[in-house]
């Protein structure tokens, strides 16, 4: 039977919810709302508003982008999957996710291009490591690698700030919101995807009164450089060297958990090479100046050692042979807090407030899984330092992936009967984040539920 299908946001969840529907049903209509377009914008320049309470949390700032893509136009995104591997003890719920995970993952890979059959590799220590794919700077924005914007059944609707869900119980009737300063309705739907961001979504379900006005609880991954790292990329048997496929980096961590909490040990390489640092510059932040391009025609020597290496070896060069050993763990539930600010938007919205904190329990994790990396590091024989730094929820690249949001179920199948008629989709349905980037751990669930429960 043919439907209207209305999906709210057209970042990472929109595309792939958009892909999927177009795989198994191209008969369906698909009209996607946004609140941007062709053109990236952040959070201050599309004119939401956001404030810090305490601690510094910037994946309001820094990790949510709006239009045609979402943050995977600006960080794009390691894809990787969780397995039997990645928790001690999961619940039900996070049990069925991950056999979906198992289920889906090839899938996944098809989707974005390049396979990835790299079996986990399990370490004396208990810990082990899994490899990922981190799309390359031309390909990582999911709505145009998926070719959303060329499919026949979809709709674009830009620059369309929804404010509101509109229901009767269990069944959504429509939603509200705003397009050229007018109030609209969007009602003649058969099903609709709320998939605006893990915050924005969350935002949006406050307002409407179908999650707590109050406060919404959620978490996610702190991080520090623990060591620098000279002479070698290799820990024991697992080498942290990025691969080159498809310019695409393959990328891979070291995996564990203690205590409930997750942990990755993950590399940072060449945060001290000029001209890897000026082309991220150019690149990711648009900065171009003569002094700029001088500064790449200077350091030609290394760059010569650079291209050798990822146009021929298909390995990525790093600078002196040093880097920094990164360690990524879950921050536990229960020290972070998403409220409706009293701040209105440029859209008359309310805006957001977080609190978040790091415990003296996750310190005390955190330093105990240190001393494992410089026991490993050690025993290797592997010359590292130390790094004086403080556990801080800065993050590297793509690490904002907020969790916890609307993850209280008791099954998968709990989680698609919330609505009769409406799927909310962002990172913060996963109740953990594990030890990976945890966008595409989400995508299983869009796969199994468009299949088999539209």
């Amino acid at each position: 039977m043919k439907k209207n299908i209305a999906i709210i946001g057209a970042g990472a969840y929109a595309s792939y919810a958009a892909s999927v529907i177009y795989d198994v049903h191209p008969e369906w209509n698909v009209h996607i709302f946004e609140v941007g377009d062709k053109k990236i914008k952040t959070q201050d320049e599309i004119g939401f508003t956001s404030k810090i309470i305490n601690n510094r949390y910037d994946a309001l700032t820094k990790g949510r982008y709006f239009g045609f893509g979402g943050a995977t136009a600006k960080w794009g995104g390691q894809i990787l999957t969780f397995s039997k591997n990645d928790f001690i003890d999961p619940d039900r719920y996070l049990s069925e996710i991950i056999e979906l995970n198992e289920k889906y993952r090839n899938n996944i890979f098809k989707k974005i291009g390049i396979e990835n059959n790299v079996s986990e590799m399990i370490l004396d220590n208990g810990m082990y490591a899994k490899v990922g794919v981190w799309l390359d700077y031309f390909h990582r924005n999911l709505f145009y690698l998926f070719g959303v914007d060329k499919y026949k059944n979809v709709t674009l609707h830009p620059y369309c700030r929804v404010t509101k869900i509109l229901y009767n119980g269990t069944k959504v009737e429509g939603f509200q919101y705003i397009e050229n300063s007018e109030y609209k309705i969007a009602s003649n739907y058969d099903f609709f995807f709320l998939s605006a961001g893990a915050f924005e979504s969350t935002r949006i379900m406050m307002v409407s009164g179908l999650q707590s006005l109050t406060k919404v609880e959620f978490s996610d991954h702190i991080a520090k450089k623990i060591f620098k790292i000279k002479g070698t990329t290799k820990i024991g048997k697992v080498d942290m060297q990025f691969k080159i496929k498809k310019f695409s980096f393959i990328t891979t961590r070291i995996i564990g958990e203690k205590d409930g909490v997750s942990y990755f040990g993950y590399p940072s390489f060449n945060s001290e090479f000029p001209l890897f640092q000026n082309l991220k510059k150019l690149l990711f932040n648009h900065h171009f100046s003569l002094g700029l391009v001088g500064a790449i025609i200077k350091d030609l020597p290394n760059a010569v050692r650079f291209v050798w290496n990822y146009f021929i070896k298909h390995k990525l060069y790093v600078y002196k042979n040093e880097w920094y050993l990164v360690l990524h763990m879950e921050n536990p539930r229960g020290h972070g807090n998403v409220f409706l600010a009293d701040e209105l938007d440029k859209f008359r919205q309310p805006g957001l407030a977080i609190s978040f904190s790091i415990s003296e329990k996750s310190e005390a994790i955190f330093n105990s899984v240190t001393k494992m990396f410089d026991k490993m590091l050690t025993d290797d024989k592997i010359e590292h330092y130390l790094i004086d730094e403080a556990v801080h929820t800065e993050k590297f690249e793509d690490e904002y992936h907020p969790f916890g949001l609307y993850s209280d179920f008791d099954s998968v199948e709990d989680y698609f009967n919330q609505f009769d008629n409406m799927l909310v989709v962002h990172s913060g349905v996963l109740p953990r984040a594990g030890g990976i980037n945890s966008t595409s751990a989400v995508f299983p669930l869009l796969e199994e539920f468009i299949r088999y429960y539209m």
